[in-house]
Order: structure tokens, then C-alpha cells, then sequence
């Protein structure tokens, strides 16, 4: 039911250690638009290397079948040199436009979050070459102010250099977008009541500590072949862990459309990261899921992952299932890792499915093979791990 694994390395104290991750994306649709993910994304997180570096360019970043951004670039990068240690993230765009509402031409935007001198900073801009609304120019808008709130008939409105940064005890991280477009008027480019960030970057230095800490956790998820028919629900991940706290996201009951009904989710996480000592726990709880005739009862499961300031370490799993019921027929709930039964006909189940790296482990506390809908879903799943 349970595994542990302890980590040693002597007593020698580790030097700690700083946390880099960041993005670029050309465009992100904010609210109520499917099949409308980040494109022309450069990314990383959860790293110690302060040289890690990711680009992406593309012609045009689409948004509802319409050309949004022409020629993106994104960048990120970590650095250490004599100014601090952090990450800074860029985007660019020949130009921005939404059909003839709006033109914006030049477009550069940046964010650096650093730590220097035992100090967090922040810094963002977006500039232009030009800015049209409609067929007017509005040259006193190519350097505007953060988060300078404009009017556009036909659209709604546009937030221009939208820029922030949030510290924490652990760290900080800070944002930059060129222009984030608020359609709340009906037209033919952006689906009314949809927002949608065009050139968005963000920047994530954590303090120095003994380790960082890693993980996952959601109630389930569904692929058919390589596809994914139903993302993470309840998802939740860390970099920095929540300063002690517990965070808890939850939802309520869900429909996979062929595939199974899933009852409520709920998934927490808590942890820190210190000079002393760095911790993580997850955890992730579903009511119950149906495949067909087949009933699963409430299903838990749980990782942690520590590491202090002199080098010990460990890391756990757990996982449980209430019950197992097909048609009339109960079955037996098998404890030991990786444990299976095959359902003759419906399904093969594998129990308590532990994956386990160097200061890291990964459970699953079930997983279902449809055999005839070639159909994954992964049920209460559970990650933690700690980089240093």
C-alpha cells in the first residue's frame, strides 16, 4: 500500500541552490474559447541550470481562425552574472491586428525576475513602432504606461504593457504582456465575452535553498490512442512550493463523453522550500468513476518528497480504492505496487502503479485499459520530488 525510500549522501552540507523557470507565448486565449492553447510557446520550469535557454519563432499565432500575431518570436533564458542571478523572457511580433479595429506595428515585450544582493527585483515594458485604432495613429501610445486601458469600438477594449510581479517568502515572479484584447462587443475576429493575451511572458527566480521541489497532482485523465480526449482535472503543480500552506483545488462531478463518469475531484498540495530543509506533499482524492458496468469507489493517493540542508532525503507513496464492482459481481482490491486484474471483456486495471527517479516518485493509484474503446484513464494520480 505504502513504499518509502531514504536518501543519503554523507553529511557534508549542500550549497543551496536557486530556481529558474519561465515562458514566452505569442498568444493565449484567456477565457472561453476552446482548442485555442498557447502558441509559439518557449518554456521551462523547475530548473537549477542557470544557462537553460528555449526560442520558438512562427509566422502567424491564430486565434478563432484569424491571423492575430505575424511574425513571433519568443524567448527565455536564465542567467548569473555580476547584475543577479534570474530569468528574463521576450516575445516579439512584426505586428498585432484585429482585423481593421486595430494595428499595432513593432511589438517587443520583456520581464526579468531576479534575486541580487539578498534582494528580489522585478522589471517589464512592451513598446511599438505604431499604434493604430481603427484609422487613427496614437503615437502617445508606442511607450505606454503599465497596464494603460484603452477603448476600442467594435472590440471592447486592450490592456497595453500589462506588467506585475507577485513575492513570496520562496521567491518572486513577474509578468509582461504586450496587450491583452477584451472583446466584449460582438464581431466577426473574437468571440464575444473571450480574452485574449497577445506576446505574454513571465519570469520565476526562487531564493537560495537547499532544493527545490517538483510534483503533480490530479483526479484523472483520459487518452484514446495518443490523444487526449480529457486533460488533468483538478490539477495542481509546484516549483517553489506554498510556503507551508495547504492549497486545495476541486471540482464536481464530470462527464467523459464515451469514455466514463467521474465524481467529484479534489487534489491538495503543501510544502516549502528553505536553507534548512525543502518538502512536498500531494495528494488527490476521487469520489468514484464509472466505465460501463464497471464501479470504482472512492480512489486516493499521495507522494512526498524531502531533502534537508546536510544532504538526507526521502521520499513515499500511498494509494487506495475503496471498492471494485462489476455488474453484481464484487472483486477483491489488490494492495501490493503494480498490482492487475483483467476484467474479461471490459477492462485491464493496474493498481498502485509507483514510478520511482532519484529523490523523485510518481504514483497512479489506477489505471484502466478499455479494451474496446482503446481508451487510458488514469485515476488519482500523484508526483512529488525534490532538484538540487
Amino acid at each position: 500500500m505504502a513504499s518509502t525510500i531514504a536518501l543519503t549522501s554523507g553529511s557534508a552540507s549542500a550549497s543551496p541552490v536557486f530556481g529558474y523557470s519561465g515562458y514566452s507565448y505569442g498568444t493565449d486565449v484567456e477565457s472561453g474559447l476552446a482548442n485555442s492553447g498557447p502558441q509559439v510557446m518557449s518554456k521551462f520550469g523547475c530548473t537549477t541550470d542557470a544557462t537553460r535557454h528555449d526560442s520558438n519563432d512562427l509566422a502567424t499565432a491564430n486565434v478563432n481562425n484569424q491571423a492575430i500575431a505575424r511574425t513571433v518570436r519568443t524567448e527565455t533564458h536564465a542567467f548569473n552574472n555580476k547584475s543577479g542571478t534570474g530569468v528574463t523572457s521576450n516575445a516579439s511580433a512584426v505586428d498585432i491586428k484585429v482585423g481593421n479595429l486595430l494595428t499595432l506595428t513593432g511589438v517587443k515585450t520583456t520581464t526579468t525576475a531576479k534575486y541580487s544582493k539578498g534582494k528580489l527585483s522585478y522589471t517589464g515594458n512592451t513598446t511599438f513602432a505604431s499604434v493604430k485604432i481603427g484609422a487613427i495613429s496614437v503615437p502617445s501610445l508606442l511607450k505606454p504606461k503599465w497596464n494603460t486601458k484603452v477603448a476600442v469600438p467594435g472590440l471592447g477594449y486592450i490592456v497595453l504593457n500589462r506588467v506585475g510581479g507577485v513575492k513570496t517568502a520562496s521567491g518572486i515572479y513577474s509578468y509582461a504582456q504586450a496587450v491583452v484584447l477584451h472583446a466584449n462587443v460582438k464581431n466577426q475576429y473574437i468571440p464575444e465575452g473571450v480574452d485574449v493575451a497577445v506576446l505574454k511572458t513571465r519570469a520565476e527566480i526562487s531564493k537560495p535553498a537547499t532544493a527545490l521541489v517538483i510534483g503533480s497532482a490530479y483526479g484523472t485523465k483520459a487518452n484514446v490512442d495518443k490523444l487526449v480526449v480529457s486533460g488533468p482535472t483538478s490539477l495542481q503543480t509546484t516549483c517553489q512550493g506554498t510556503e507551508g500552506k495547504t492549497v486545495r483545488v476541486a471540482i464536481g462531478e464530470l462527464n467523459i463523453p464515451k469514455v466514463a463518469y467521474v465524481g467529484a475531484v479534489y487534489t491538495t498540495k503543501n510544502g516549502a522550500i528553505g536553507t534548512n530543509k525543502s518538502y512536498i506533499n500531494f495528494t488527490s482524492h476521487v469520489a468514484g468513476v464509472k466505465v460501463g458496468s464497471l464501479a470504482i469507489g472512492a480512489i486516493e493517493s499521495s507522494a512526498s518528497a524531502w531533502k534537508t540542508k546536510d544532504g538526507k532525503g526521502g521520499v513515499s507513496s500511498s494509494a487506495r480504492i475503496a471498492s471494485i464492482t462489476v455488474g453484481h459481481k464484487t472483486y477483491a482490491v489488490p494492495t501490493k505496487e503494480n498490482s492487475t486484474l483483467n476484467i474479461p471483456g471490459i477492462a485491464r486495471l493496474t493498481f498502485n502503479q509507483v514510478m520511482r527517479q532519484q529523490r523523485y516518485i510518481e504514483v497512479n493509484a489506477l489505471v484502466i485499459d478499455v479494451y474496446s474503446l482503446n481508451t487510458r484513464v488514469v485515476v488519482g494520480h500523484s508526483a512529488a520530488g525534490v532538484v538540487s
